[in-house]
């Protein structure tokens, strides 16, 4: 609904809308007097709609759909309101619509595609544009356009995905759209070849394109399914290491999530961030080779028994380092437990030396550690946590981390009974498996030696 939207997402959808109408309002009074192929126009209307009838959901919200090509097929062939009708009509006549339709997305696809495909056409139009077999004197009309419409098309759906999650537009670029440019600029001379042979032969030899464009969705689909599998596989691999310690269960989650936080606070690319959130999932991946008897024994560990927890920094570099799309976050895995100064494993790196993702997910470990109940000791409250990173800050944490943890805190809702009641999710595990264990205190640095 379009009250639930933040305010500033309603005011830029209708912003958005209303430019629309303007717009299209003035493109149909330049177009009363142009003669229209009306045939062209429900061959191209009915493809779109087919085309658009097989969208590929993006990561963070959105679709995409290969039927870009074709609208910028009819930016090249007709007057540009009948332009704006086939790109809005083959949104509307799709199947990809779910029923009901909120209005807001209703009010913004529409005015976001008259002005992307309105202006573009409109553009293509003032410069002359003939599309001739030969037309390497339409070349900058063609590539004007081009760039007019995907700047507009996708600049306006980065911004309003931005303020509806109330996250930075260089988020939703770097996660759903950047990937995306390469295969629209190679749909766009797809479009004009598509454009010229309906020019030249009619509709049978634009029938005969459609295929390039089913196999481009497929494409399409193929890479986010691809992306998907690799997100299953994490988590699966994360719940494996929970379901070995259900003292910890959920604890891959929280500490991502506060590495994600604390990334971005301190302004950190969102490509890395993205990466981040992955190699926290998988910080304690390693604990798979870590006995049991060790994750779980109720009191303190004796100096044996440290050394082998200690190995499961290094085990989960090597296991990071064999999946090729998180492969260069290894060392991030393997240095999660240095310290700031230099008193950490298993390499006692100093400083600036540990890479800045393990400094990060470092104190969002200890972090969680503390807040969660352990078979050696109970929870602490969030606030005495926090306290003790304060404490820790210059000593075993990077100061410049913790003052972006301590900003960010706040918006991490600890204290709502939602946060609580998951944090409170180790502590029914405990119940499950330590009725008849005696809890014993340890005294620990800023978390514990088993985080």
């Amino acid at each position: 609904m379009l009250k639930d939207l933040p305010y500033k997402a309603r005011i830029f959808i209708l912003l958005v809308f209303c430019s629309g109408c303007i717009l299209a309002l003035n493109l149909f009074r330049l177009s009363i007097d142009t003669p229209i192929n009306w045939g062209g126009f429900l061959l191209f209307l009915i493809l779109t709609v087919l085309s658009d009838s097989l969208p590929v959901s993006l990561p963070r919200g959105g679709q995409v759909t290969v039927s870009f090509a074709l609208v910028f097929a009819s930016i090249l062939l007709f007057p540009p309101f009948v332009a704006v009708l086939v790109a809005i009509l083959g949104d509307l006549l799709s199947s990809k619509r779910e029923r009901p339709y909120p209005l807001h997305k209703y009010l913004f696809n529409s005015g976001q595609l008259i002005l992307s495909v309105g202006l573009a056409a409109l553009t293509y139009h003032l410069l002359n544009g003939r599309l001739e077999p030969v037309f390497m004197m339409d070349l900058l009309p063609i590539m004007t356009a081009l760039l007019v419409d995907v700047g507009i098309n996708i600049g306006l759906v980065t911004i309003v995905m931005a303020l509806a999650q109330e996250v930075s537009p260089w988020a939703i670029w770097a996660t759903n759209f950047r990937w995306m440019i390469p295969n629209l600029m190679a749909l766009a001379p797809l479009g004009v070849l598509i454009a010229l042979v309906f020019r030249s032969t009619g509709g049978f030899g634009v029938l005969l394109f459609f295929v390039p464009l089913l196999i481009a969705r497929h494409s399409f689909q193929s890479y986010m399914d691809m992306r998907q599998s690799f997100l299953d596989t994490i988590q699966s691999l994360a719940a494996a290491i929970d379901a070995k310690d259900p003292y910890t269960r959920g604890h891959s989650e929280r500490v991502a999530r506060y590495a994600v936080a604390i990334a971005r606070e301190m302004k950190r690319p969102e490509d890395q961030v993205e990466q981040l959130q992955y190699i926290a999932v998988l910080h304690d991946a390693g604990k798979i080779g870590i006995p049991e008897a060790i994750l779980n024994k109720p009191g303190s560990l004796d100096r044996d028994e440290f050394a082998q927890m200690q190995h499961h920094a290094a085990i989960g570099a090597e296991i990071v380092a064999n999946v090729k799309m998180l492969a260069s976050g290894a060392d991030i895995v393997r240095h999660h437990h240095e310290k700031w100064d230099g008193k950490g494993y298993p390499d006692g790196l100093v400083g600036a030396a540990i890479p800045l993702g393990s400094r990060i997910i470092a104190v969002a470990d200890a972090f969680d550690a503390m807040t969660s109940d352990r078979p050696y000791r109970p929870a602490r409250a969030p606030e005495a946590a926090l306290e003790e990173i304060k404490g820790c800050s210059g000593r075993q944490f990077d100061p410049g981390v913790v003052k972006a943890f301590i900003n960010v805190y706040p918006s991490l809702n600890l204290s709502n009974k939602a946060e609580q009641k998951t944090l409170a999710e180790a502590a029914a595990a405990r119940e499950e498996v330590a009725s008849h264990r005696q809890k014993v205190p340890i005294e620990h640095e800023c978390g514990d030696d088993r985080i």
